[in-house]
């Protein structure tokens, strides 16, 4: 930690003020969105950056152009405060995930770098069929070849490394063929006035996402959650849920790595549109892990009803909603029976751990739970000078060998041994490619 701490989430966005200002500042406005339907019970605020494309010269040569809301900030909320807050710093941190200057980076290949950098048979990867597939934009990973690379840190031993760029900044232009192995995507990026704080919130990302992947790909028959313990921050936000009057459904999603996970699956019975749709949330305390996927559920119902409905075909499936748009029509409501009609039955309190107290002594547990499993983690510091003048700090968390999230249906990562280890290890069977779920990723 550099600096104070704010003691609370007002304190935390007072600090942040230098930052927001309609006419000169980074953030634009901090604004919370009115509640039009019964089923927008939460708080749920925006930070709007307007278009900073202009001021981040190469950005709009990115492979997924930067839009004008392309790096809005959004948080929700049992009550305003931490709701603003959120939308506030994920704003920051999203810029900063995009500020980058050439001097950070070396050219040269992974394996002329060795153990000092990431290694890239690790990373996940597409398979074969996909690599031959037309639609599919990406290349197998190369040790041989030369990208460019960026400095980081091994969280496993406290070693510098290098990293691929490609794989730590967003809205970053390919330069070269090798770096098309990989697709920009914010997970694993996390900000917080605390560097232990943001590192454990960013491995976090990566478990959940991993977990996510694994539960719609291999269409993993989870355990349906009994809510026999909790908190009043839990009793509040399932008082606000079942307000909405909406059907919910909590799954464990936790994988073979043993951290906490929950996978929701949500049913507005009086939609067609927008009928159906899922969130997940990984969290050392299961208790929160269920609160916050009813939060962000909530928030990300909101955002579908401004998405248009499409008859794109799957090929050109890559926008970030584009499988939640096509999956949430009550008419697909069937290809999620494999979850609804899972007959496994697990209590909340079953799911927590045994975990220390502080971030520091967390972040390691979590660590240490990766490398039972043979993975590694690395970190970079991608903190703006915007960031860095208000005491945020925002990092960039790589574990490679987990399974990443991709909305581009025909670049899946199908190619990644996780993918079907990790299922047989949960005790779910042998799987292999040709029984990937045929239906595009639902969550956005």
């Amino acid at each position: 930690m550099i600096g104070q701490r704010p003691r609370d989430e007002a304190a935390a966005f007072q600090a942040l003020g230098p930052l927001i200002d309609g006419r000169a500042g980074l953030v634009n406005i901090v604004t919370r969105i009115p509640r039009m339907t019964g089923r927008h019970r939460f708080p749920i605020y925006t930070a709007s950056m307007g278009n900073p494309a202009s001021l981040l010269p190469g950005r709009v040569d990115a492979p997924l152009p930067l839009t004008w809301a392309g790096m809005d900030g959004a948080g929700t909320g049992l009550t305003d405060d931490p709701a603003r807050l959120t939308a506030a710093v994920e704003a920051v941190e999203r810029y900063s995930s995009c500020v980058w200057d050439n001097e950070q980076f070396i050219w040269d290949t992974g394996r002329n770098l060795g153990r000092e950098a990431l290694d890239l048979d690790t990373v996940p990867r597409c398979s074969a069929e996909e690599l031959a597939h037309p639609a599919c934009p990406l290349v197998a990973p190369d040790p041989a070849a030369p990208m460019r690379w960026v400095r980081g840190v091994n969280l496993m031993d406290g070693r510098p490394c290098w990293v691929p760029a490609v794989m730590v900044y967003l809205h970053i232009p390919f330069v070269s063929r090798a770096e098309r192995f990989w697709l920009p995507i914010s997970t694993g990026t996390a900000a917080h006035f605390d560097y232990d704080e943001a590192l454990l919130s960013a491995a976090l990302e990566c478990v959940e996402r991993d977990s996510l992947t694994l539960t719609w790909l291999q269409r993993l028959p989870l355990p349906r959650i009994e809510l026999d313990v909790t908190t009043p921050e839990l009793d509040r936000a399932t008082a606000m849920a079942e307000r909405a009057g909406l059907r919910t459904w909590h799954f464990d999603a936790t994988t073979d790595l043993g951290i906490p996970t929950v996978y929701s699956v949500d049913v507005d019975p009086q939609s067609t549109r927008v009928h159906t749709y899922v969130m997940c949330a990984t969290d050392l305390d299961p208790r929160r892990a269920v609160a916050k996927v009813m939060r962000e559920s909530s928030s990300g119902r909101l955002s579908m009803q401004y998405q248009k409905p499409h008859d794109k075909p799957l090929d050109e499936f890559g926008a970030v909603f584009d499988g939640a748009v096509h999956m949430a029509v009550a008419e697909r409501r069937h290809a999620f029976d494999f979850l609804l009609g899972s007959p496994g039955r697990r209590t909340l309190s079953s799911m927590a751990p045994d975990v220390p107290d502080s971030a520091r002594e967390r972040l390691a547990w979590v660590l240490g739970r990766l490398a039972e499993r043979g993975c590694t983690a690395y970190a970079v510091d991608v903190t703006s000078d915007e960031a860095r003048s208000v005491g945020l700090r925002v990092v960039r968390v790589l574990v490679p060998e987990l399974m990443p999230l991709s909305f581009l249906h025909r670049a899946r990562y199908l190619g990644t041994p996780r993918l079907y280890a990790a299922p047989e290890r949960m005790g779910h069977g042998p799987r292999s490619e040709s029984d990937i779920n045929p239906w595009p990723q639902p969550f956005a």
